[in-house]
């Protein structure tokens, strides 16, 4: 029971924040400015598969993980561990909890868990939801940016459209992802390794290809 609990705390304190920094940071080199919002944003798939995967327990650990990115983007923009950028990785933080505490439990009580996926209704489920409990940190968060003069008003109709279908993709790509690595049925999602996760890592490598293509020519445009 000990090292259950240990390996418990480790994942929740450690390995779910770090795997939330990292890919939040690889993410948010493709970002909008000021730079929180990126075209796909993968540690909103990680995040809202371990509500849905592991329940409440995971909460604190996302917490933790997005209030370090954050907090990295923040001094990374400023320079500095100023004062706005430290509320603003609280506020964002805050908002990427909520939505993966609302984002895990709608999937575990409408889908349930153990899910397979494997039958149209539960897949027609996750397309239809995921956008919808994606608008959560989207909109708290640059409501409370607004509000704390972090992002102009000017900023926010483009940051709010990047960061929710970042986030809406993120789940959708992410979100097999994990449950290959980690999901129950543990036999059903290892055989699916190839089936499903290849595809979703080529897929994704590609988005980040034309994304980064397509801002090439935008810069190219606007320095002409």
């Amino acid at each position: 029971m000990k090292e259950l609990a240990m390996r418990r705390r480790l994942l929740v304190y450690v390995l779910l924040p770090l795997a939330y920094v990292i890919t939040g940071r690889l993410g948010l080199l493709l970002a909008v400015p000021p730079g929180y919002a990126t075209a796909v944003f993968m540690p909103a798939g990680i995040a809202v598969g371990a509500m849905f995967m592991a329940g409440p327990s995971t909460l604190p650990g996302i917490f933790i993980g997005s209030l370090l990115l954050n907090a990295w983007i923040g001094s990374s923009i400023t320079d500095q561990f100023a004062l706005l950028s430290l509320a603003t990785a609280f506020v964002i933080a805050v908002a990427s909890t909520v939505q993966a505490a609302l984002g895990g439990a709608v999937l575990r009580r409408v889908i349930g868990y153990p899910a397979a996926l494997d039958n149209p209704r539960d897949l027609l489920r996750l397309l239809v939801l995921s956008p919808l409990f994606c608008l959560t940190s989207a909109t708290l968060s640059l409501s409370a940016m607004w509000a704390l003069g972090a992002v102009r008003s000017s900023d926010l109709p483009t940051n709010w459209m990047t960061w929710w279908a970042g986030d809406t993709l993120g789940v959708l790509v992410a979100l097999p992802l994990l449950f290959v690595l980690a999901a129950e049925p543990r036999d059903l999602w290892q055989s699916r390794r190839w089936s499903v996760a290849l595809p979703m890592l080529l897929c994704f490598g590609l988005f980040v290809a034309i994304f980064i293509r397509v801002n090439g020519w935008e810069y190219d445009q606007s320095l002409f």
